[in-house]
């Protein structure tokens, strides 16, 4: 699979986290500051990027584990597989729980949660069990409407933005913008699952392809948090639960077509199925299976228990304290931490295999 391929996939990946589920979080530490800790956020998420680079280099792109395994011992490589291991699970279990809140909240109110949680969750099965090579096949095709639907909507709301609710900048001073780049570090260092299919990347990885990836992911983030100040300006921005879907709803075509916000469905289905497909994929791949079938079992036994994991009672305000207050700071934290101990052991050499005589 060449590098473009995976490119695609994060994009599509990466981009519901970036694009959507993060943007309340960063116009609500933020405010009217909000675009410029996306900026201050890629001053040091470029560079990141690098180490991550570095690392698929010195590790030869080698699987994880045995990676892991060859430098400690195979016990302790699982245990530095299980950070990882559940930062993809909870990737996957949080997007199918967020997904089903805001289709049943938005668009189908009286459609049972079960029966939507188990259709999403089974089209994601069947993502998973057919591979990275059909999820790029996929995202080839996704990712372009995603992009160009973007767009669109950002070019058919300009008369409705007013640039001058992006100043003056800093009127509270700097922890309002360092408040937020918590946020947006916290999406962007999902690249870090990079590090975890870098064994299926046959193409070499230049550090000039990372950089065009994370300004691309950056420019991912910044569009529709400037589109919200501008449109709704900050503090009612700030309010929304998902200001990108609401700036769908200004979109007018002319003078007869409006309600063109079926449209944002697609972005987000789009963007949930493979994020939710890709840590299904992930977490088996990683797992020693020594049968197809053994793997494919436990991609169910982790579908099933995301299901199970919606079922549970919360709202929608408890589960956006969660992810503002514990996931997304902790996700940055473990990222930065564990990117740095796999940079760390890329310069410590393989253990010496002794020979049998």
């Amino acid at each position: 699979m060449s590098f473009s391929q995976v490119c695609m996939i994060l994009m599509l990946m990466n981009g519901l986290a970036s694009h959507v589920v993060v943007n309340p979080m960063i116009l609500d530490a933020s405010g009217r500051d909000a675009w410029v800790s996306v900026i201050m956020a890629a001053v040091f998420y470029v560079p990141w990027s690098l180490l991550l680079v570095l690392f698929m280099k010195r590790s030869g792109n080698r699987k994880l584990q045995p990676w892991f395994a060859d430098r400690t011992k195979p016990w302790i490589s699982w245990v530095l597989m299980a950070p990882i291991c559940l930062y993809l699970y909870l990737i996957g279990g949080l997007t199918l729980l967020h997904t089903s809140t805001w289709t049943i909240t938005n668009y189908l109110p009286a459609t049972p949660k079960l029966v939507l949680v188990t259709v999403l969750a089974l089209v994601c099965l069947y993502m998973a069990k057919t591979g990275m090579r059909s999820m790029a096949i996929g995202a080839g095709v996704l990712l372009p409407i995603v992009v160009f639907l973007g767009i669109f909507v950002s070019v058919a709301n300009t008369a409705h933005k007013n640039y001058k609710l992006l100043f003056p900048l800093m009127e509270h001073g700097w922890v309002p913008p360092v408040h937020g780049m918590l946020y947006a570090g916290g999406a962007f260092i999902e690249l870090i699952v990079i590090i975890t299919m870098q064994h299926r990347i046959r193409s070499n990885v230049k550090p000039w392809h990372m950089i065009v990836f994370a300004v691309l992911m950056v420019w991912i983030t910044l569009g529709p948090v400037i589109g919200a100040i501008t449109e709704f300006g900050p503090f009612e921005a700030a309010k929304q639960a998902t200001s990108p879907y609401e700036q769908w709803r200004l979109v007018k075509i002319g003078d007869y077509v409006e309600h063109v916000d079926f449209l944002s469905v697609y972005q987000w289905l789009a963007g949930s199925t493979v994020r939710v497909s890709l840590s299904l994929f992930l977490l088996a791949d990683i797992m020693p299976f020594s049968s197809q079938t053994i793997r494919n079992r436990f991609i169910l036994a982790l579908t099933f228990s995301y299901i199970v994991l919606c079922m549970f009672p919360y709202s929608q305000q408890d589960f956006y304290n969660m992810m503002y207050r514990i996931y997304f700071p902790a996700s940055l934290i473990l990222g930065i931490a564990y990117s740095l101990l796999c940079v760390g052991m890329s310069f410590i050499p393989e253990k010496r295999r002794e020979r049998t005589t």
